[in-house]
């Protein structure tokens, strides 16, 4: 049996004509078809295979009744779909399973059952996560999953009236670019949100890892690397416990409770005061590239954006009142060079504050705080002329914060970059400095991210470029393609060349046309092809190709190594 679970906001479908004379007339209720809202859609194909009709219910119920789970739905949609399959069973065996699967999960379900034998005309809007489209091949010996072909999905169903998730008409997202590309796959028997790069995607990763890095350290930050669990004695402290319980993991380690890190800030605070200090080391600016546990529940993760792992360019800046505005326009300026070489535009500022009816214990309660804090930011930002919506709800429990926000190709918003006025944690941790006169002052605290979270910032950029991404973030940088066989040598010492100088290049002397390599190298969006024939051989050139153009030049290997070099360094 195969099935296509979708996740929809609404599917509706009426029967048209019948379309097996062996199938009973429908009743009157039935002849109007169904419209259901919210709902899991189950296109299911019964297979010759599924002859046990009791095992093939039992098989179809575990993975509806999984994938249901997962998206938090009630009501299910059994819809027969011939068209998953090409080794279809008889229609006898197919009514008789799908008539069972409804009764059997109507135990746990609202369940609808669209006519089998009818040809039929359906409108459905999928959600954009990433469990809206999951299809199952179900066998009696065991099963595979795989994620939907949206591609092969849309011209499969080509011929009936149906609407495609938002984001899918012309943009790919980042979870069909990563497949497409190689980049990254998320894994069942691994678990869902938790991406595994592969060697190319970890070639992005790392570009950006270095990038933020060596930016941050020429302005003045410090790196720091503390541990991805605590005992829930510092979450106690810091107020994780209290506030943001219910969003991380826990463990019980003997007969004490740990917790994998939602942030790094009590880590650097227990940093801060192994020493005393000074009105003169400050302001401090400790920074870490730091792994990030989240307990996000499965109907939120999507692709790279949101995830339970990640690893965040997070940074705790501890200085005196006075230098609070400075320091808060040094974060800004330093996102700024971010997005400017990073080419990110479309996003907008918002100021997310505190609700002051919100009495669940997600805010830190100390009202008068929360008030001074949003003011003292609101007369920073107006200062520094920033553009900014408001938002209420959307503040940190220790703090209101300043978030760059943007949309992804589905059109869900969500935060690149944040920056956050901490006036709660200082004080739990008793955070102190001696002034000019000696006596103990309580410092200020800037939370920020200068690139985000890595993981969702190449969801960005991949989306936005249509993995196009610029040669110094590109995993394949260029790719050399031989004319023929006898080539070949020469192609592997240019690819040595290369490769010795540092440029990600790979090598194609396969047996295919070099139309053919070149179509391959333009998909999987190399920045340079290099084609090398006889004559390429014979001058110890290559003929340049760049993706996207038809131009070809030819130049001395020697030459082509130190333009590419140069091009990568500016990250043009």
């Amino acid at each position: 049996m195969k099935i296509l679970a979708l996740h929809v906001d609404y599917i509706k479908y009426k029967p048209l004509k019948k379309a097996l004379k062996s199938i009973a007339d429908l009743s009157e209720k039935e002849k109007k078809g169904g419209d259901v809202k919210d709902a899991l859609v189950v296109l299911t194909a019964v297979e010759k295979t599924d002859a046990d009709v009791n095992k093939a219910v039992e098989g179809l119920l575990k993975e509806v009744k999984d994938i249901a789970k997962q998206v938090n739905v009630k009501n299910v949609v059994l819809y027969p779909y011939a068209h998953l399959s090409s080794n279809l069973s008889s229609p006898d065996t197919a009514v008789k399973v799908l008539e069972e699967a409804e009764k059997a999960l109507k135990k746990d379900f609202t369940v609808f059952r669209s006519p089998f034998g009818y040809y039929k005309e359906f409108e459905m809007k999928v959600k954009g996560h990433p469990l809206s489209e999951l299809s199952r091949e179900i066998k009696l010996e065991g099963k595979e999953d795989e994620v939907v072909d949206y591609d092969r999905l849309l011209r499969m169903m080509s011929k009936v009236k149906m609407s495609a998730p938002k984001g899918l008409k012309g943009l790919k997202s980042n979870v069909e670019l990563g497949r497409d590309l190689d980049l990254y796959i998320v894994n069942e028997v691994v678990g869902q949100g938790l991406p595994l790069f592969t060697p190319k995607g970890t070639s992005i990763l790392r570009e950006l890892r270095r990038f933020i890095e060596d930016e941050e350290l020429k302005r003045g930050y410090l790196y720091t690397q503390t541990p991805v669990l605590a005992k829930s004695d510092l979450y106690k402290i810091s107020g994780h416990w209290q506030h943001y319980k219910q969003d991380m993991f826990i463990l019980d380690v003997g007969k004490e409770k740990f917790a994998l890190r939602p942030m790094c800030c009590p880590f650097q605070f227990i940093l801060y005061k192994r020493k005393p200090r000074s009105y003169r080391d400050l302001p401090l600016r400790y920074a870490e590239l730091a792994d990030y546990f989240r307990n996000e529940k499965s109907g939120e993760l999507r692709g790279l954006t949101r995830v339970r792992q990640f690893k965040l360019a997070d940074a705790h800046i501890i200085c005196r009142a006075d230098q609070l505005k400075d320091e808060f326009e040094g974060v800004l300026d330093l996102i700024k060079f971010v997005m400017k070489t990073l080419r990110i535009k479309d996003v907008w500022y918002r100021f997310s504050k505190w609700d002051s009816k919100d009495k669940t214990g997600k805010y830190v309660d100390n009202p008068r705080a929360w008030e001074e804090t949003q003011k003292t930011m609101r007369k920073i930002l107006d200062k520094l002329k920033i553009k900014y919506i408001e938002k209420e709800g959307e503040a940190a429990f220790y703090g209101p914060k300043l978030d760059l926000q943007y949309k992804d190709v589905y059109g869900k918003e969500d935060t690149l970059f944040t920056v956050q006025i901490d006036f709660a944690l200082p004080e739990k941790f008793n955070l102190t400095y001696k002034n000019e006169n000696n006596n103990d002052v309580r410092p200020m605290v800037i939370h920020r991210s200068s690139i985000g979270a890595m993981e969702r910032i190449m969801a960005h950029l991949l989306e936005v470029t249509q993995g196009a991404l610029p040669l110094w973030l590109s995993p394949i940088q260029a790719k050399v393609l031989t004319m023929s066989s006898k080539n070949s040598k020469y192609a592997q010492k240019v690819v040595e060349q290369l490769r010795e100088k540092g440029i990600r290049v790979e090598l194609d002397d396969s047996e295919e046309s070099i139309g053919k390599k070149i179509r391959k190298a333009e998909l999987q969006k190399v920045n340079y092809m290099l084609t090398v024939g006889d004559k390429e051989e014979k001058s110890k050139s290559v003929a340049v190709r760049v993706r996207g153009d038809r131009k070809i030049t030819t130049v001395k290997v020697d030459k082509f190594i130190k333009d590419i070099q140069e091009e990568i360094s500016n990250r043009k």
